[in-house]
């Protein structure tokens, strides 16, 4: 590829970034300040077909707003006006945000202390376990409430996604390698198995992906959409909110996107 076929990809890149921090100047609140983050620009939602031939064997791909993207640890904020933030770093050159409706990133900006990320009119900058996040809307006040390691292949080789939650606690899995996903439930006492299809996907920063099926012992439907997303009883932080239906039956929990081991 030359030079400025190159340059002119990642034009549009940045430019599809900055459109999406864009979203965040039109709101009416400073309570609302990251709402319109989850906004990634205009997202055409696919209907995908059932895979066949080799690519059944494989695994769907996934948003990259489910994943940490090389980012080791994830931090929950606790800001004022109340609204709960997650976020990671995967270099020194950009930090990745997840509010309740979504994920954007922004590069790094330079800063006389601390460290401070910026796009569009929107920045975060932390110094220590606080932060500043501010708009043309206003300003949140954060503190860092929790942290929590990257969830990877090391604990989950064969899985690309994982989610759980509590009350009863449960857990799902999706294999690397095939469009199947098991199920474990009420605490260990029943687990179950899938062959899912991808019924609907939406990618960008309001990433959404709804996984179905009709193989297990009752029908099954996984919903997953890219937002901040905290455990109900340690608070820790994960950037995909998990809704799964089975049968008559309705979980909530959270998710991440699987990453290659360190």
């Amino acid at each position: 590829m030359s030079n400025a076929l190159q340059a002119g990809k990642d034009r549009r890149a940045f430019l599809g970034r900055y459109r999406s921090s864009l979203r965040w100047l039109a709101l009416p609140a400073a309570s609302l300040l990251l709402t319109a983050c989850a906004g990634g620009g205009q997202h055409q939602e696919m209907k995908p077909t059932a895979p066949s031939g080799l690519a059944a064997l494989k695994s769907p791909l996934m948003p990259s707003a489910f994943f940490a993207d090389g980012g080791e640890t994830f931090t929950a904020w606790r800001c004022t006006p109340s609204q709960d933030l997650v976020t990671t770093t995967p270099d020194d050159s950009r930090l990745r945000l997840w509010t309740a409706l979504g994920e954007t990133e922004l590069p790094s900006a330079v800063v006389g202390s601390g460290s401070r990320y910026e796009l569009g009119g929107v920045s975060f900058w932390r110094q220590g376990r606080d932060a500043r996040v501010e708009s043309d809307n206003g300003r949140l006040v954060c503190t860092l409430a929790s942290e929590r390691q990257t969830t990877t292949r090391k604990a989950h080789p064969d899985t690309i996604f994982y989610a759980s939650g509590n009350e009863p606690g449960w857990n799902v899995s999706l294999d690397r390698n095939s469009h199947s996903l098991t199920l474990v439930s009420d605490y260990g006492q029943a687990t179950d198995a899938f062959d899912y299809r991808v019924a609907s996907v939406k990618n960008g920063g309001d990433a959404r992906m709804i996984l179905v099926s009709d193989s297990g012992r009752y029908p099954m439907e996984l919903d997953l959409r890219a937002g901040a997303c905290f455990d109900d009883m340690s608070g820790q932080p994960w950037p995909v909110r998990v809704t799964l239906r089975y049968g008559e039956r309705e979980f909530q929990g959270c998710g991440q996107g699987v990453e290659a081991s360190r």
